[in-house]
């Protein structure tokens, strides 16, 4: 089972992915923006655009996390290819165009189910340097991302529109037991 979380920061992903690589055994992706910062020299994903690196940094984020994923059968990841894609495209469009644009998409593919966490529904980034605190940013980019989701992603785009932890831990055993049984009768 290959499991994917999207939607903007602080709207839960990396908790739930937590919750789901414990109920379900399954290793957690640790590539993610602040790994490969880091890896850079730098303190944050967003202290990369001060020193003229974010296509790069795009470009070795989606490299990185695609090869691990390809390398793994199973997994949880907390950020899709295609919320990669979406940050670029806000940051670097030059760099989101093209190659970087089609590997995203067509590594979508790679994932059986997707949990959208909307910011309108759960958003907290206060506090989080390595966040854009700005609700207005992370708004903008729920939406954009709850626009094309649907259309970008081969495998079911499941929203959580609930704010509570347990609901959505919830919504989450209930798809994923469903996604089994079908895949098991298949």
């Amino acid at each position: 089972m290959r499991i994917a979380f999207a939607g903007a920061s602080g709207t839960g992903k990396t908790t739930l992915a937590r919750y789901v690589s414990e109920r379900f055994g399954l290793p957690i992706n640790p590539v993610g923006s602040r790994s490969v910062s880091a890896a850079m020299g730098f303190a944050s994903p967003y202290d990369v655009d001060a020193a003229g690196k974010r296509g790069e940094f795009q470009r070795r984020l989606q490299a990185e996390k695609i090869a691990w994923e390809m390398a793994h059968d199973e997994f949880v990841t907390d950020r899709t290819t295609l919320d990669e894609l979406v940050y670029t495209m806000f940051h670097d469009v030059d760099t989101a165009a093209g190659e970087y644009h089609e590997r995203a998409l067509a590594h979508m593919a790679r994932y059986d189910l997707v949990f959208f966490c909307p910011a309108r529904v759960f958003c907290k980034v206060d506090g989080d340097k390595a966040r854009r605190d700005s609700m207005g940013y992370q708004v903008l980019f729920s939406d954009v991302l709850e626009g094309i989701g649907p259309i970008s992603a081969e495998s079911p785009w499941i929203p959580l529109r609930r704010s509570h932890l347990g609901d959505r831990q919830a919504s989450i055993l209930s798809e994923v037991q469903f996604f089994e049984a079908i895949r098991r009768t298949a």
